[in-house]
């Protein structure tokens, strides 16, 4: 039998080819020497971008962050929004939500519920290990990837056991405490025996209204709390394993939940211009749940690695009441109001050595989705439905010093508007990247990748009719992303220098008849009528550079990222989901492990550049009212310290404060004036039995 010799690549390798910046390094200096560990490229089925910006369960423990914003905030080409839970809107590259997404155990969605608020939901407390994907992927990074994705594996009874006393049960407890009183509680119980394991864990945020910066007050209250920002937040996972020989299967449930008094439009907070009437709060709950099943497998004759998994996804919103929600239907509601998509899919992949230093990648992809309004106003309408399906096949070729990966992927879509009109269509999508180790420190690379992104589905919360229809027009097409990326890489153990520069063009950019003008149809008017078309095109283009040092105790990083999005087309949205402009961004860090006591103490900044008005207006060809004032520029300082009191990872005592300075800003990732947290001490324990 014959395997493939992967080049050694190292992390920081493979970051060269895809932009990742110095602090990407996530080892701590517990477990990390003076080499970086050697990465194959065969890769963990999200094409060759899987080892970039990793954040893994160790580094979760040793930090007091209880969201993806706090995970990702020394990270500049990732921007998350202010406010709380689904308030946020996330950026990868200044594309926003509706052009990335975040897939988990490979289970995804890309349709949405309501485009004032965010669309992603993931706890940081039940997954092992979260990854970045920037820009298009390559042939086996699946359904849609045309602009990014976050990746997230959910945690295994063995990632537990290794810092449990006992080598086939445990458990593991976590509580944090924050100043703006907000409290987090979390238990897994998980154990093994000779072919099954389990796994089960939850984890619950509560987090009152939160206060500004200094000088910050709400112009509707005349308070420096954020209005109706409060959230209780409820998570959990249940996994079973079993392991016969070389095969694993497993299944798992997970389900988070969002609670709280929440606004209509959650991107923005109550002010003179917002009412709290216009905003109609109430209770209501939003929920993602995903259940997985998976498969994988070894040295299968044909294929040295496959996995599988089938899953059913489901987004839900839940509302006491929506009878002052023009979105919904308004006073046409009574009672409470329930909204789901529903996603099922599939994928099977295989890995298959050719030769010695050859591996081909293949499989296939497929999803299908459906929008469920609470009730439909207007007769002849049904939920919307869209089914995807891709194959792909990729070769890795090892060429003394040189990497080579070549691809080719064909996606397929049937898409079914709410008034029951139909589109099909399909488009192939080639892929290439080389990676060219010059020296044992230095690397270069380039990549040129294509990649389809399926018309999505109107909103779900809006698809009832009494906004009139929102159909499809003929021949239809998916949205095309062409990038292309040049990079380099240095790192001799001690010092560490990367950058990008990638250039991005998406053709087919999908608009409606009435430039996504969700305004259009209000006061009863049913008759409105609108149709989904492929309205312009999409360019950006950026760069990203960092720098690392590591010796000792001493850990020193320092990223810059900068892109900046343009729509051309008159039926194009300059709406924030599909992308928006942020200051250039540079994030650093300072930070020093003692050995006796095992205690971390470090620094963190993020400096984001002002915006200039001019530079805000993203869109070209449509008579729309330009901004008139800048986003201004800003700067957060935090104060982090990690003790291990039993010298290893078995227990964590996290302290951190966050903008330590009390800086009044408002985050460039948003459209709204939600303020970023004040000043705000915290303090974590995480203790595994």
């Amino acid at each position: 039998m014959t395997h493939f010799k992967p080049v050694p690549l190292t992390t920081a390798v493979l970051g060269a080819l895809f932009a990742v910046p110095a602090f990407a390094d996530t080892a701590s200096p517990e477990t990390t020497t003076a080499h970086l560990d050697t990465v194959t490229v065969t890769g963990d089925r999200q094409g060759m971008k899987v080892k970039t910006n990793v954040v893994t369960t160790q580094l979760k423990d040793e930090s007091t962050e209880t969201d993806l914003r706090g995970l990702f905030k020394d990270e500049p080409a990732i921007t998350i929004g202010g406010g709380n839970g689904t308030s946020q809107y996330l950026y990868i590259r200044n594309m926003g939500q509706n052009s990335v997404d975040i897939k988990l155990d490979n289970a995804y969605s890309d349709s949405q519920i309501h485009y004032h608020q965010g669309r992603h939901m993931l706890d940081p407390a039940l997954v092992k290990i979260v990854s970045v994907q920037k820009g298009a992927g390559s042939a086996s990074a699946g359904i849609g990837q045309t602009n990014g994705a976050i990746i997230a594996k959910t945690l295994d009874a063995k990632d537990l056991l290794k810092n449990s006393s006992n080598p086939n049960f445990g458990a593991k407890i976590n509580v944090s405490y924050n100043s703006n009183d907000g409290h987090n509680y979390g238990l897994s119980v998980f154990g093994k025996n000779d072919v099954f394991d389990y796994l089960i864990a939850g984890n619950r945020v509560n987090e009152n209204e939160y206060e500004g910066g200094k000088g910050y007050i709400n112009s509707a209250t005349g308070l420096n709390k954020v209005p109706y920002s409060a959230l209780d937040k409820i998570s959990y996972l249940a996994k079973i394993g079993a392991n016969v020989g070389d095969h694993r299967f497993a299944l798992s449930h997970m389900k988070e939940q969002h609670e709280g008094d929440r606004l209509v439009r959650e991107e923005f907070a109550i002010s003179n211009t917002l009412s709290t009437a216009r905003q109609a709060p109430a209770m209501r709950k939003m929920s993602v749940t995903n259940t997985n099943l998976e498969w994988t497998a070894k040295d299968l004759g044909f294929a040295q690695a496959a996995n599988a998994n089938i899953y059913r996804m489901e987004h839900g919103r839940w509302s006491a009441s929506d009878a002052g929600n023009g979105y919904a239907g308004g006073s046409r509601n009574t009672g409470s109001t329930k909204t789901e998509v529903e996603t099922i899919g599939a994928n099977v992949n295989f890995d298959s050595n050719i030769r010695d230093n050859m591996l081909l990648k293949y499989g296939v992809n497929y999803r299908t989705q459906e929008a469920k309004p609470n009730q439909f106003f207007l007769a002849g309408l049904s939920n919307q439905e869209k089914q995807d399906v891709g194959t792909y096949a990729e070769l890795i070729t090892d060429i003394k010093n040189v990497t080579l990966t070549t691809g080719l992927r064909y996606d397929h879509f049937n898409f079914k508007a709410m008034d029951g009109k139909k589109v099909s269509d399909g488009a192939v999508n080639p892929s290439v990247g080389v990676i060219w180790q010059a020296l044992p420190a230095l690397s270069l690379s380039a990549s040129h990748n294509y990649a389809t992104r399926s018309p999505r589905m109107h909103d779900a919360l809006m698809a009832h009719g009494a906004r009139g229809i929102v159909s499809i027009a003929n021949a239809t097409k998916a949205e095309k992303a062409r990038n292309t990326e040049i990079g380099f890489n240095y790192n001799d153990g001690t010092f560490g220098f990367e950058g990008s520069y990638f250039w991005q063009n998406i053709s087919n950019a999908l608009g409606t008849t009435t430039g996504r003008n969700n305004h259009l149809c209000t006061g009863g008017n049913r008759t409105c009528y609108s149709e989904i078309i492929n309205a312009g095109k999409v360019k950006n283009s950026g760069y990203e550079l960092g720098a690392s040092f590591r010796k000792n105790g001493w850990i020193a990083r320092l990223g810059v990222a900068h892109s900046k999005p343009k729509f051309y087309g008159d039926r194009l949205s300059a709406n924030p989901e599909y992308a928006m402009r942020t200051g250039r961004t540079w994030t650093g860090s300072l930070s020093y492990r003692f050995a006796k006591p095992n205690l971390e103490i470090g620094v963190q900044h993020r400096q984001v550049e002002k915006v200039k008005k001019e530079d805000t207006f993203i869109l070209t060809n449509q008579t729309v009212t330009a901004t008139t004032r800048d986003k201004p520029s800003y700067g957060v300082t935090d104060i982090i310290a990690n003790w291990k009191p039993f010298g290893k990872d078995k227990m964590n005592v996290n302290f951190a404060i966050n903008n330590i300075a009390n800086k009044n800003y408002i985050p460039h990732a948003q459209r709204s004036d939600l303020p970023g947290a004040g000043r705000e001490y915290r303090v974590a324990l995480n203790y595994t039995f």
